[in-house]
C-alpha cells in the first residue's frame, strides 16, 4: 500500500485498505468483502454447485478456508430453502486437531449451523499418527516390492485418502445433497500441477461430472465454492471480517510434494500475478471441452462398491481398505456403511 492510500476503487468514499494485484485496484475492506462474497456466488451459479433446496455439508476444520466458506456460505443460503451443516474430520493428529476442533464447534455454533463430529479412529480403528507411525515401522523391515509400496506413501496421502472417505461417509449419514469444501483458488492450482508432475491424467481429468450428476448412489458429489478466491483474499477475508480460525499448520505437511508446489506457485503468482486463475482455467477448459466433445466416460470413472467395505470406490478394493491391508492386515470403514 502506498504512504497516502487512495479512495476504494470501488466506493469512491472510504480509504482504501488493501491492493488487489490482478487487476491492479484499491479496495476498502467492506466492498473487498463484499467482492469475495460475489465470486463465491458468482462461482455457485456458474458451476451450478447447488440446488435451491440442497442439504449442503460444509466441510469445517476449523482453518481459515473453511471458516471463510461457512462465513459465506451462510450469508448466501439464507435466501435460498437450502440447510447448513458443519462437519469436522478428526484425524487423529496430537497437538494439532486438538486446538481447531473447539474453534471449528465456535463458529458454527456462532452462526446456529447444526455440528457433527467424526473421526479416523472411529470409521476405521486407527489415528492417523497411529497409521503413519505403522507406515514408518514396516518401511524398516519390509522389502520395497509391488505389494509393499501401499506402505511407503507419505502422511499427506495416507490423509487424503481417509478424509475423503470419512466426509462421503459422514455426508451420507447426515442425509447431505452436496459436500462443500474449503479448497480456494491456490488448493486447486497446486493440485493440478501435482497432477500434471505425476503423470496423473486420470486425476487430472477425474472432474468432468457435473455436481448435479452423482457417480454412485452412495458418492455425495463434493464442490469448491472458494476455487476462484486465492488464499491471500481468504486470509484478509478473515481479518477483516474478525474471524477466528486454527492457524496452526498440520505437522505432515513438510513432508509432502503440495508444499514446494506451493512455494512455487506463491513466487510466479507475485511476480506474474493471475498465473493460478490462467492455470486452474486452463484445466477447466480442456475437461469442458472433453464433455462436450465426448460423452462416453473414462475407463477410470467409472464407480463401483469395494468388495471389503462396500464404500464407492474406482477399484475392486478401495484404496483405504488396500491401505489398512497392508499396514495393519485389517479391512476399513469399522461401522456400517449405510446411514
Amino acid at each position: 500500500m502506498p504512504a497516502n492510500p487512495p479512495l476504494c476503487y470501488q466506493c469512491k468514499k472510504r480509504v482504501a485498505d488493501t491492493y488487489r494485484p490482478t487487476d491492479g485496484r484499491f479496495l476498502c475492506s467492506k466492498c473487498f468483502s463484499t467482492w469475495v462474497v460475489d465470486t463465491v456466488r458468482r462461482t455457485i451459479k456458474k458451476g451450478k454447485l447447488f440446488k435451491r433446496d440442497d442439504r449442503i455439508v460444509v466441510g469445517l476444520s476449523g482453518g481459515k478456508d473453511s471458516v471463510v466458506l461457512l462465513d459465506i456460505l451462510y450469508q448466501l443460503e439464507r435466501d435460498f430453502p437450502s440447510e447448513l451443516i458443519a462437519v469436522c474430520i478428526d484425524e487423529g493428529i496430537a497437538g494439532y486437531r486438538d486446538d481447531g476442533l473447539p474453534i471449528a464447534r465456535r463458529n458454527a455454533k456462532r452462526l446456529g449451523i447444526e455440528f457433527r463430529l467424526f473421526s479416523f479412529k472411529e470409521l476405521f480403528g486407527y489415528t492417523l499418527d497411529e497409521i503413519v507411525a505403522r507406515s514408518r515401522e514396516l518401511r524398516q523391515t519390509l522389502p520395497s516390492t509391488r505389494q509393499t509400496k501401499l506402505i511407503q506413501h507419505a502422511p499427506c496421502s495416507y490423509c487424503g485418502v481417509f478424509r475423503r472417505k470419512a466426509l462421503n461417509y459422514a455426508a451420507r449419514v447426515v442425509e447431505g445433497d452436496k459436500v462443500a469444501t474449503g479448497h480456494n483458488l491456490n488448493d486447486v492450482s497446486q493440485t493440478i500441477l501435482l497432477n500434471l508432475l505425476r503423470g496423473d491424467v486420470a486425476r487430472l481429468l477425474q472432474n468432468t461430472l457435473t455436481p448435479t450428476e452423482k457417480a454412485h448412489d452412495l458418492f455425495v458429489p463434493r464442490v469448491k465454492p472458494l476455487q476462484m478466491v486465492a488464499e491471500r483474499s481468504v486470509v484478509l477475508y478473515a481479518f477483516y471480517n474478525q474471524l477466528t480460525y486454527h492457524m496452526t499448520e498440520c505437522p505432515y505437511a513438510v513432508e509432502a510434494m503440495r508444499l514446494d508446489v506451493r512455494d512455487f506457485l506463491t513466487t510466479i503468482e507475485e511476480k506474474y500475478p493471475g498465473t493460478l486463475g490462467a492455470i486452474r482455467n486452463s484445466i477447466h477448459s480442456l475437461t469442458s471441452q472433453r464433455s462436450t466433445a465426448d460423452k462416453t466416460p473414462l475407463p477410470f470413472s467409472k464407480i463401483t462398491l469395494c468388495k471389503i467395505c462396500s464404500e464407492p470406490s474406482k477399484t475392486v478394493i478401495c484404496k483405504g481398505c488396500q491401505m489398512l491391508e497392508a499396514l495393519f492386515q485389517k479391512n476399513s470403514l469399522k461401522s456400517d456403511p449405510s446411514p
